[in-house]
């Protein structure tokens, strides 16, 4: 889907033969000469609307993907929908439409329209990509920090969020809003299970007691001021009835974050556990 795509060679007409006005009321006037001109635009309409229709789809997204992955997804379709918008102002296809004007042929309606909502989606593309740039050096920390670091960048992060909601164009539909923050909490999440396993190097056995519970707390400690915030930012909102709201659903966003703080939490519970018996056993019985 995110490739560029390329307006297929005229195959039934040589458009270079098309110079101006003259030449296109000299097609138009040829019933033979229309029919093969109107075959190349349909091709062209067919290849545009696949790419609207691919483009309307559903992304299919691993379930652990981070937020860089949205910027990158939204660089990637204004480059396509850029690439195709170059196309279509230029010279053969600016020849094609000539010939159809001076025809009266029913497909330039056709074509407008998809022209239209090609127009739109680079339009929608441009501006999601600009607001998301903004968001890019509060995400960093959730690539380059440890839990521990990360919670000094959350309120920067949401309140950079904030700013997406409330001012871009396309961006700030609840389900695109909902689907960053999930980003968010599953970068969280991956850089938490990072820090634990010292990147995969060692698990909850191979490390000293003090600094694996010392890191479990971190982790939750993480997911506390997360939502902290989230809380905090939702709260001023409502006091700003002016201002769009935060009206997303905290289960989909922190749900997956929560579960795994469980797991933590009954580690923590096992070590206690354990040093509880462990202190038992030194005890000596008169």
């Amino acid at each position: 889907v995110e490739d560029k795509v390329v307006l297929k060679e005229c195959e039934t007409y040589d458009l270079k033969t098309l110079r101006g006005p003259h030449d296109y009321i000299a097609v138009a006037n040829s019933s033979d000469a229309i029919d093969k001109i109107e075959q190349c635009i349909r091709v062209w309409i067919k290849q545009i609307e696949q790419v609207l229709a691919e483009s309307e789809q559903m992304r299919k997204e691993a379930d652990d993907i981070g937020p860089r992955a949205e910027l990158e997804h939204w660089k990637k379709r204004m480059s396509k929908f850029n690439h195709l918008l170059d196309q279509i102002k230029g010279h053969e296809v600016k020849s094609v439409l000539g010939c159809l004007q001076a025809a009266k042929s029913k497909l330039v309606a056709t074509w407008r329209e998809l022209d239209n909502r090609i127009t739109d989606a680079a339009n929608e593309a441009k501006d999601n990509v600009k607001f998301l740039y903004t968001l890019e050096k509060y995400c960093d920390p959730l690539y380059n920090s440890d839990p521990v670091g990360m919670v000094d960048a959350i309120p920067g992060l949401i309140n950079a969020i904030r700013m997406i909601n409330s001012y871009s164009r396309y961006y700030n539909t609840s389900e695109k809003m909902t689907s960053l923050f999930v980003k968010v909490t599953n970068q969280m999440i991956t850089a938490c299970k990072a820090f634990v396993t010292n990147k995969g190097l060692e698990d909850i056995w191979s490390q000293p007691r003090e600094q694996l519970l010392s890191k479990l707390r971190a982790c939750i400690r993480l997911n506390q001021e997360y939502q902290r915030c989230f809380h905090k930012t939702r709260q001023k909102l409502h006091k700003m009835p002016n201002e769009k709201q935060f009206d997303f659903s905290e289960m989909y966003i922190f749900g997956k974050f929560d579960t795994f703080v469980r797991r933590l939490d009954k580690i923590l519970d096992m070590f206690e556990t354990m040093n509880t018996y462990s202190r038992l056993s030194d005890c000596k019985i008169e």
